[in-house]
């Protein structure tokens, strides 16, 4: 990442929390469930500690805005969820996180609202003689299945989610004067843009030069899903993608003990001639609140350590889905996403009896990411893979570390060839504490590692 200029410096040390607000603080399902305010916000302070003991650095916010239920049917932009607290109650969170050096990032869904969104309501009211009618995109020639008299866009079927029309002026004048009062008046660091491969790269280009004049080291991360990211990511569009194909790939190999899918993908993603996304930034996640937990996809518990380590050695920005820290379980069905979003546990006593092991040792990786420039900040070279270990180089212009990671659950020996990368007779020195050699010698362009412990790994540093 160092070479790219267009992402603010902060952000190329960034590991990411991200917290899904009314599931977090266990708020109602539905907004008309709780006719007063609940300032259940309030309740984060009791994790400040939590956080600064894990070491994470930002803080990415769910939809926190007015909604009808779920967060991403927005009624009200400006506001607030009153499920959750008020705009003066976020502002003060706000501050508190700065204090600590926790930046803020915040949701924002501006594809699409809720049907209770004012400018639908005024088509509703008035029809054809509606002053916002082209807010959206209607069809007063037919009707929808909620008898409006109209039919309209929405979003993948799904009639309560409007889709906003945002070649109409009027329409991005307010989104981005949502944005301003965001930044301006709450003072967050930044937009994680919902469905953002849905919306044109015309509204993000504008919608970046008026975040980068808000706040000019602001980030902006783009939920893509699937290709080119670069209609989307670069210098004068979003600064991030989120890496659903890194994502899928990290536990597909490891549950099939096939560690040549992630190098496969590594390559084609990162190969410094001809990766997809060598000049792009990547959001990397083990889970998020749109997929089943990491825990309850791995075939085996012990698996969640090199899941986690692959996750703080690889190269972009690392996010880690509130929750997954400790070893929470919850699976995503076709008919619900609950189990992944439930409230998180306010002490430690609430904990799986795995947790405390999984987070002691993300704890550790991200101590180690944040002292070596090569993670923040190098590129990455796919070395070796077989069935169960995988070997990657990162290199910054002041580093070169070696990362093997071994799913295997008895102890390796394994040697990494590393042909062309002119390290012959060059030593490396263990970082990851533990048992073994601390010092490796490459040997005729190969590196032997006589110990490689069960579902772990090492992380060596040249010399």
């Amino acid at each position: 990442m160092e070479h790219l200029n267009y992402i603010p410096e902060w952000a190329k040390t960034a590991i990411v929390y991200h917290i899904y607000p009314l599931g977090f603080f266990g708020a109602p399902k539905y907004g008309k469930d709780e006719s007063g305010k609940v300032d259940r916000l309030l309740e984060i302070r009791n994790f400040y500690n939590h956080f600064k003991k894990l070491g994470v650095n930002v803080i990415q916010f769910g939809p926190l805005f007015e909604s009808v239920s779920h967060g991403y049917d927005t009624v009200d932009y400006m506001k607030i969820d009153h499920r959750l607290g008020t705009n003066d109650l976020f502002e003060q969170i706000t501050t508190e996180l700065h204090n600590m050096n926790i930046r803020v990032i915040i949701d924002g869904v501006f594809n699409h609202v809720s049907r209770e969104f004012v400018s639908f309501k005024d088509i509703q009211a008035y029809k054809e003689k509606s002053w916002q009618r082209n807010w959206h995109f209607i069809d007063f020639s037919r009707d929808n299945p909620y008898k409006d008299g109209f039919d309209y866009q929405n979003w993948e079927g799904h009639y309560e989610l409007v889709k906003l029309n945002l070649n109409e002026k009027d329409v991005r004048d307010y989104l981005f004067s949502v944005s301003n009062y965001w930044f301006k008046e709450i003072g967050i660091d930044g937009w994680r843009l919902d469905v953002a491969y849905l919306v044109g790269a015309n509204f993000w280009r504008e919608f970046r030069q008026v975040c980068k004049k808000a706040k000019p080291d602001c980030i902006l991360i783009g939920e893509m899903i699937h290709g080119p990211y670069d209609k989307w990511i670069g210098p004068e569009l979003l600064d991030v993608g989120t890496g659903y194909q890194v994502y899928k790939s990290i536990w597909s190999a490891i549950n099939s003990n096939n560690m040549y899918e992630l190098y496969s993908i590594l390559e084609r993603s990162f190969h410094q001639e001809w990766g997809l996304f060598k000049d792009i930034t990547l959001l990397n996640f083990l889970g998020n609140h749109d997929c089943t937990r990491i825990r309850s996809i791995l075939r085996d518990d012990r698996y969640i350590f090199p899941a986690f380590l692959f996750l703080l050695t690889t190269n972009g920005i690392p996010k880690i889905y509130y929750g997954d820290e400790i070893g929470l379980k919850g699976v995503k069905t076709e008919q619900s996403d609950e189990d992944v979003r439930r409230p998180m546990p306010r002490s430690f006593d609430e904990w799986p009896s795995i947790g405390n092991d999984i987070f002691r040792n993300i704890q550790k990786f991200i101590q180690i990411r944040k002292i070596n420039h090569a993670l923040t900040q190098g590129d990455l070279n796919p070395v070796f893979a077989d069935n169960n270990i995988l070997a990657f180089i990162r290199r910054s212009t002041k580093q070169t570390l070696l990362i093997i990671i071994n799913t295997n659950f008895e102890k390796t020996e394994k040697t990494i060839p590393l042909w062309n990368q002119n390290l012959e007779g060059y030593k490396f020195i263990e970082l990851l504490e533990q048992g073994g050699d601390k010092e490796y010698f490459v040997r005729n362009n190969q590196l032997h590692i006589s110990e490689l412990y069960p579902c772990w790994g090492r992380i060596l540093q040249l010399e």
